[in-house]
C-alpha cells in the first residue's frame, strides 16, 4: 500500500496516564513520574512493519525536551486493522532544568518497503492540567490548539550508495586508528582532544563552503561534557547542523544536567531514545548505548566511552578513529536507524576484511541473516591461536557460527576454544565479575562470590583476570574488545552480555594486524598497570 503521510496507514486511537509516583533521580532527589502510553489502529499491510513514535514535552522556558519509542503489536481491531501501542513514555510533568511541562503532544512514523513515512500531523497528548487531575481524554487528538503540520523529513539514505559504500570496505578495512583513554584527560592522546578537532575542522568547513549542509551527528549513552556542550553550541552558532540522540535517562529530568539543558536552550535537537518503560525495573536493562560521533560524513569516532570524561576520567577504554567516507556512510545508516526506525539492510560476508554490525540491523550474507552475536561466536569458533579478551561485563550472550547452525552461548565457545588448543586471556573489571552486596571501596579482602559466568569459566581452569585499582575494589575497566589470532579485532560498544541484543548497539569486525597489535598492547598495558587477581 501506497501513501504520503503515515495517518494513511495508522491513526492514534487511544492515550492514558496512571496514577503519580515518585522515583529518585541520578542526584539522589525525588521527582514525579506518571504511568502513560498511546495506543494506534494500524492497517495490516505487511509483516515487516514498524512504528516510530516522536514523544515532545514542551517547557516552561520554551524548550522542547524530545523522545524516541516503538510502537508494539499488541492485538487486533477486527478486519484489516491492528492495535499497536507503546507504554514506554518518559512523564516527568513537574521537576525539570527547563521547568514545568506546559503540554506534551507526539508524532510518529510507520515503516514500511523501506521508507520511513512521517505523520502529517503532531498530536495533543496532554497538559499541566491533565497530570493535576491525573486523567486525559482519551481520544481528543484533533483538538486544534494542538494539531499541527510536521515538517519534512531532510534525511533520505540511499540504499544503493550505502550498500555500494559496504561493498568498497569488503576488499580492505577503511583508514582508521585506535583511540585509548587510558584515565588521563590530559594526555595529547587522549580521545577527547582529537573529539575537538574534529569539531574545528567541521566549522571551518562550514566557513569555507556555507552553501553546503556540514554536520555533526552524535548518537551517545552519555554526553553530559561541559566542553563538548560549549563546543558543539558554538559549531551550531557558526552554522554547522548538530543533532545528538542519547540514552533517555540521562537526558530527561532523571538527570538534571545543565550541560544537556544548554545544548536544548542553543537550538540543537536532542532525541532521548527509550528502550524500556521509565521507572519499571522489571523491563530490564537495555537502553540506546552506541558512542560514536559522525564528523561531516567524513570522519568517524565510536569506542566504548561515553563523553562523561570529568566523572569517569580514569576510566581505560577504547576506540576507533576512521577517516573514511565510506565508514561514515555506514555509520550514518546506523544513526538514521537509531533516529527515525529504518535501517537500510546490508548484504556482508562475515569473513571480509571489515563489518560494521548494528543491534537492530539487518546483515544479509546471501544464506541467512547475520546479527552481532553472531559475529562475536564466528570469531571465537575460528580462533586457532589466542584469542584476547578485555570486557566491562561478560555474561550469557548466544549466538550462531557462520559455519554452524545452532545456537551456542559464548560462555561455552570459549572454553571449546581452550579446549582445541587455543590460548585465551580473558581480562575483565572485577568489580562487575562478583555478585552479592558491594563493600566498601577500602575492603580490597571482602569476599564476594563470582558470578555465575565467571565462575564457570574460573571452574573450567580458563586464564581469568580481574582488574581493580590498586587503592580500592573498583576498576577502571570499560573496554569491550578481543583479538583473535593476532589479527582480527572486535570493539566498539556492545558487550558481551544479555542485554545488548536489546539495546542499540554497534559492533565492528577488523582483520588489520597493526590494529590487533594496538589493542594487545592496550591488553598487556592494563595487566602491568593495576591490581590484578585471578579468577
Amino acid at each position: 500500500m501506497e501513501a504520503s503521510f503515515a495517518e494513511e496507514l495508522a491513526r492514534p486511537s487511544y492515550k492514558w496516564i496512571g496514577k503519580r509516583r515518585f522515583i529518585i533521580n541520578q542526584q539522589r532527589w525525588n521527582i514525579s513520574n506518571f504511568p502513560g502510553g498511546i495506543g494506534f489502529s494500524f492497517h495490516n499491510l505487511s509483516r515487516e512493519k514498524g512504528l516510530r513514535v516522536q514523544f515532545e514535552v514542551w517547557r516552561e522556558d520554551g524548550v522542547c525536551e524530545t523522545y524516541l519509542t516503538d510502537a508494539y503489536y499488541c492485538g487486533e481491531w477486527g478486519g484489516e486493522w491492528e492495535k499497536w501501542q507503546t507504554h514506554r513514555l518518559p512523564l516527568f510533568p513537574y521537576e525539570s532544568l527547563h521547568g514545568r511541562a506546559t503540554h506534551m503532544t507526539f508524532l510518529y512514523h510507520v515503516i514500511c518497503d523501506r521508507q520511513a513515512i512521517r505523520s502529517l500531523y503532531r498530536y495533543r497528548f496532554a497538559t499541566l492540567h491533565d497530570f493535576y487531575r491525573e486523567y486525559i481524554d482519551s481520544n481528543d487528538f484533533d483538538d486544534p490548539n494542538f494539531k499541527r503540520e510536521t515538517e519534512a523529513n531532510p534525511w533520505i539514505l540511499s540504499a544503493e550508495g550505502t550498500q555500494e559504500a559496504a561493498n568498497r570496505l569488503k576488499g580492505r578495512p577503511p583508514p582508521m586508528r585506535p583511540l585509548f583513554t587510558r584515565g588521563n584527560t590530559w594526555s595529547p592522546d587522549h580521545p577527547v582532544h582529537e573529539l575537538h578537532r574534529q569539531i574545528d575542522r567541521v566549522i571551518e568547513r562550514q566557513r569555507g563552503d556555507p552553501s553546503r549542509k556540514h554536520y555533526l551527528h552524535l548518537a551517545m549513552f552519555d554526553f553530559d561534557n561541559e566542553h563538548v556542550a560549549k563546543h558543539l553550541i558554538y559549531a551550531r552558532d557558526q552554522g554547522v547542523e548538530v543533532e545528538c540522540i542519547g540514552e533517555w535517562s540521562q537526558v530527561a529530568s532523571t538527570n538534571c544536567s545543565e550541560n544537556i539543558a544548554a545544548l536544548r536552550r542553543a537550538g540543537i535537537p536532542v532525541y532521548g531514545v527509550v528502550r524500556n518503560a521509565p521507572a519499571d525495573p522489571r523491563e530490564g536493562i537495555a537502553s540506546m548505548h552506541t558512542k560514536f560521533i559522525i564528523f561531516d560524513g567524513e570522519v568517524v569516532h565510536s569506542g566504548s566511552y561515553n563523553l562523561h570524561f570529568h566523572l569517569w576520567g580514569g576510566n581505560w577504554e577504547g576506540g576507533l578513529a576512521y577517516e573514511s567516507r565510506d565508514a561514515a556512510v555506514l555509520y550514518e545508516n546506523v544513526y538514521q536507524g537509531i533516529r527515525r526506525g529504518l535501517f537500510e539492510s546490508l548484504t556482508v560476508d562475515p569473513l571480509a576484511p571489515y563489518n560494521l554490525y548494528y543491534s537492530f540491523g539487518a546483515s544479509w550474507t546471501g544464506s541467512r541473516w547475520f546479527r552481532p552475536q553472531d559475529a562475536i561466536i564466528t570469531e571465537i569458533a575460528r580462533a586457532r591461536h589466542s584469542v584476547t579478551l578485555c570486557m566491562f561485563g561478560l555474561s550469557h550472550l548466544s549466538g550462531v557460527s557462520i559455519d554452524d547452525d545452532h545456537e551456542t552461548g559464548v560462555i561455552d565457545a570459549l572454553i571449546a576454544a581452550r579446549d582445541r588448543g587455543v590460548r585465551l586471556r580473558i581480562i575483565v573489571n572485577g568489580l562487575m565479575a562478583h555478585a552479592g552486596p558491594e563493600p566498601a571501596p577500602w575492603d580490597k579482602d571482602f569476599a564476594r562470590p563470582l558470578k555465575e559466568p565467571i565462575r564457570k569459566l574460573k571452574n573450567a581452569w580458563m586464564e581469568v583476570y580481574l582488574v581493580y585499582y590498586w587503592e580500592s575494589i573498583h576498576s577502571p575497566l570499560h573496554h569491550k574488545f578481543a583479538v583473535f589470532d593476532g589479527t582480527t579485532v572486535i570493539a566498539e560498544s556492545y558487550n558481551w552480555w544479555e542485554a545488548s541484543p536489546h539495546s542499540d548497539e554497534v559492533l565492528s569486525v577488523t582483520r588489520n594486524p597493526q590494529i590487533a597489535d594496538a589493542f594487545l598492547e592496550e591488553a598487556d598495558l592494563i595487566l602491568r598497570s593495576f591490581r590484578i587477581r585471578r579468577a
